[in-house]
């Protein structure tokens, strides 16, 4: 059936799928539309723009997502982990002359928060949000099983990677890649999968020593998709100085024009049942998800894994169930609705903060393994079921039962959320919209001690490494840290004249949206197959006012292979 979004005014379409789940988990239909709501979850999500602040705890410095002027309790990782304070302390009764999200708001105030997302076993990686069982990372967020890598986000079970997105599953060496996995040393690429020793590749499988290639699989030795001798291939390359930031930048726009003319397939992913989105792999009957593996009966979701029957849950997942309307929650958890960062709970209705297994409890904030709690306040097992059923009744009552927490009450200003990179406003929307804006974001100009940085890797030392850069970009000061350094002389990268900031926006701006188009192959060729266009439709993320050649699987898998 069609709704007409709440938030937004567009319409949009809620299938008999949905109202089953919506149905099983006791909870009213949706009043808006996925992008709305995927807006909304990440809103509450700061990944990356980082404050110091001092821990209220122990008085010592500490890096946090929350800026000075939040009116939040903030404790370090180390205090917040430790057994020196109990969230059961600020618990209070429920006021049932007074709507539900007043009241938790009040208490997510009091009761203090950790300053940055990452788990009590990371080792020397303090400067790490959104993070798990981390080994010397730096810059990192949205991470799991990682080790020795920098300004990264989105990355599992990688090594030695710079300035790369969503890469997974033992890649190494990689730098400024995209959607990639089981790759060693490639750069300046996107949406591979076994790629080795290569520049400049686009939707490549079992690619090696190859440059400026686009949908190839198994080859070796190609320039621009063409199939050189070794000899060729490496007499074309010494015509390439991968060394010089200034060459690379026209590397760039000369792989751009060249990658916009070659095919590309629907949708990114594959052993797939019953399923539409894209960067899926693994998946059955799993609908309008995004980078979404190894799951099944789950739909609006964006980055999970090992989950079942979920909705509208963005970000982790392994060996979760029944969540519903949930950000960063997951890790052996079940039925989880309308919560924010929990780890490892059970039947959590509200949520907050929670990190280490909470279990039937509602609007909770920062417990671990307590049971039967609601607003911080633990009643018996049979005094718990009770008043949550009056709470929810009590909430159907005020309209707030069925709703995930409201903008105005978002941890987050506008543009220091996740929200802002998928969904990008100027101060005067985001505030039209009821979100706040930070006007002082963190960062420091006029402090650099060196004006040119060289051009050339061959022409830089160690020494770089204590002076102070201004980025080309939005002119603030950064340093080169020394691990940094030495990756970039190893494989002979040029040092990048932008900060970390600025290296992460241009690639989000590559992210796909969470918004599918209706659209029809446009492939022409008659021996796939088909009279004049192919009639297959499908749903896909590629816009169509953009100029990629977009194919169905069937004449795809033609053409490349």
């Amino acid at each position: 059936m069609k709704q007409i979004c709440k938030h937004c005014k567009e319409d949009f379409e809620i299938y008999t799928r949905d109202e089953e789940y919506y149905k099983n988990m006791g909870v009213p239909v949706v009043e808006k539309c996925p992008q709305c709501r995927f807006q909304l979850l990440l809103s509450y999500r700061n990944e990356r723009t980082l404050y110091q602040r001092s821990c209220v705890m122990c008085k010592q410095p500490t890096l946090s997502m929350y800026s000075e002027d939040k009116p939040y309790t903030i404790y370090c990782r180390e205090c917040w982990w430790s057994d020196k304070w109990d969230p059961l302390s600020y618990g209070r009764e429920i006021d049932w002359k007074r709507p539900f999200f007043d009241q938790w708001a009040e208490l997510r105030q009091e009761v203090p928060r950790i300053a940055m997302l990452n788990d009590s076993d990371s080792v020397n990686s303090e400067y790490t949000n959104h993070v798990y069982r981390l080994k010397n990372c730096y810059v990192v967020s949205d991470a799991c099983d990682n080790e020795d890598s920098l300004f990264c986000n989105g990355i599992y079970f990688v090594k030695d990677c710079v300035d790369c997105a969503y890469v997974t599953d033992h890649s190494e060496l990689c730098y400024e890649t995209m959607f990639s996995e089981q790759c060693y040393n490639i750069r300046y690429s996107r949406d591979c999968h076994s790629c080795r020793d290569s520049s400049f590749l686009i939707d490549c499988v079992g690619v090696t020593n190859s440059f400026m290639c686009v949908g190839l699989r198994n080859k070796s030795f190609c320039f621009k998709n063409q199939e050189l001798s070794e000899a060729e291939y490496n007499k074309k390359m010494q015509e390439y100085q991968l060394s010089s930031r200034s060459k690379v930048e026209d590397y760039k726009k000369e792989f751009a024009e060249f990658a916009v003319m070659v095919l590309r397939k629907y949708f990114h992913g594959s052993n797939n049942e019953d399923s539409d989105g894209d960067y899926i792999r693994n998946n059955k009957n799993v609908h309008h998800c995004f980078q979404t593996r190894t799951s099944e009966n789950c739909s609006y979701c964006f980055g999970i894994y090992d989950a079942k029957e979920c909705y509208d849950n963005m970000v982790w997942g392994e060996q979760v169930e029944k969540i519903y309307m949930g950000q960063a929650v997951g890790g052996q958890a079940y039925r989880l609705l309308f919560c924010n960062v929990v780890w490892h709970g059970q039947e959590n209705y509200y949520g907050d903060n929670c990190l280490n297994g909470a279990q039937f409890v509602f609007g909770c904030i920062s417990l671990k393994k307590q049971k039967y709690c609601i607003l911080n306040k633990q009643y018996s097992e049979k005094d718990f079921l009770v008043l949550k059923d009056k709470l929810i009744q009590h909430m159907e009552q005020t309209g707030e039962w069925g709703n995930y927490f409201p903008i105005k009450y978002s941890l987050f200003n506008y543009n220091e959320s996740h929200a802002n990179e998928f969904f990008p406003l100027c101060k005067e929307e985001a505030k039209a919209k009821g979100w706040q804006w930070q006007d002082s974001l963190p960062g420091t100009v006029g402090k650099e001690t060196i004006h040119k940085i060289p051009d050339d890797i061959a022409d830089v030392n160690n020494s770089i490494i204590k002076e102070i850069v201004c980025c080309s970009n939005c002119k603030k000061n950064f340093k080169y840290v020394e691990a940094e350094f030495n990756f970039y002389k190893k494989l002979n990268i040029p040092l990048p004249d932008k900060c970390p900031s600025c290296r992460h926006q241009v690639r989000s701006r590559e992210f796909p949206s969470f918004k599918l188009f209706n659209r029809q192959c446009m492939c022409e060729i008659t021996e796939h197959n088909h009279d004049d266009k192919c009639p297959i439709e499908f749903k896909t993320t590629y816009n169509p006012n953009k100029p990629e050649i977009v194919y169905c699987e069937a004449c795809y898998k033609k053409e490349i292979y």
